[in-house]
């Protein structure tokens, strides 16, 4: 059982921050648990730098890896709303069940081929 999540989440990041060239970024449940408006969901760190990244080339694919459960579908459904309104179109937002913690989503972007970035 891992004691201190901090590190956890570093090592879920450390793929990304090796490989300059493909950003992949998580968002915990605490992190999402604050209330939620425009302003607030784009100070969250690791979603505005995805869509920063997404912006540069927006043919590029958004993929989401969220927990299962109905929870997980829920937390999915409201972000995938949420980057829809802040102008990422549906179809260029890919999800998959299994982030590997109840507590987290993965997020990647993609490049128009389908691969990471």
């Amino acid at each position: 059982m891992l004691r201190n999540k901090s590190f956890f989440y570093a090592i879920c990041l450390l793929p990304g921050l090796l490989n300059a060239d493909q950003l992949d970024a998580i968002i915990t449940a605490e992190q999402w648990a604050i209330p939620r408006h425009g302003e607030s969901v784009l100070k969250m760190d690791s979603l505005s730098q995805v869509l920063k990244e997404w912006q540069k080339n927006s043919q590029q694919t958004i993929e989401i890896s969220y927990p299962g459960g109905e929870n997980g579908e829920l937390w999915l459904r409201e972000l995938k709303d949420w980057l829809i309104a802040l102008g990422v179109s549906s179809t260029k937002i890919k999800s998959i069940a299994g982030s590997g913690a109840k507590d987290i989503i993965k997020l990647s972007v993609l490049s128009a081929g389908g691969m990471n970035k």
